[in-house]
């Protein structure tokens, strides 16, 4: 009887400790960002219900330092994730044009993932403009390495292995910019 008592207690406890961390941070994501200036090379067109263009112009300006940028964001197509591997975003540099990416996002996720995928997407988008990462239909080059697509699990790719590393990084400074004032 009292291991049951307390069994619920601990249950309890943690259930209220997750909805706290829940309500916590929906209130950091209601927060008003900073106000920026961009210059008007820095283009985004979203086709989303996300607030990702903001934090899209600052992750290219603020933080990869681009003055030129056009970025057309859009959902991934349904028919791309599978039971296997789901995306929650991609990013592909439009051919012969350096600067010039589309940006998929899946249609559902929550604030917090959507400011952790973005972060993601642009190191990816810096590998492309300072020359390191190179995608084609069957593989990638990235730094010196070629990698086969069908060759090398998604996870064990050298410039998403680089991506992953990076974009805790730039995500605080996604979230000092947006949020923190002088």
């Amino acid at each position: 009887m009292r291991k049951t008592l307390w069994s619920i207690i601990a249950s309890a406890l943690v259930v209220g400790f997750i909805i706290g961390m829940i309500v916590w941070q929906k209130k950091q994501d209601a927060r008003p960002f900073n106000q920026f200036d961009f210059p008007e090379t820095v283009e985004v067109v979203n086709h989303t219900d996300f607030k990702a263009d903001t934090m899209s112009m600052v992750l290219a300006h603020e933080i990869l330092g681009l003055d030129t940028l056009n970025l057309v964001i859009t959902y991934i197509p349904d028919h791309i994730n599978s039971d296997e591997l789901v995306f929650l975003g991609m990013i592909q540099q439009i051919p012969f044009k350096p600067n010039q990416f589309v940006l998929l996002l899946k249609k559902r996720m929550s604030f917090s993932q959507l400011k952790t995928v973005l972060s993601h997407e642009f190191v990816h988008i810096g590998q492309y403009i300072y020359g390191d990462l190179t995608v084609y239909p069957e593989y990638a080059t990235y730094a010196v390495d070629t990698i086969v697509f069908i060759e090398v699990k998604y996870k064990d790719r050298t410039f998403e292995k680089e991506a992953f590393k990076q974009q805790g990084r730039m995500l605080k400074k996604l979230n000092r910019l947006l949020y923190e004032t002088d």
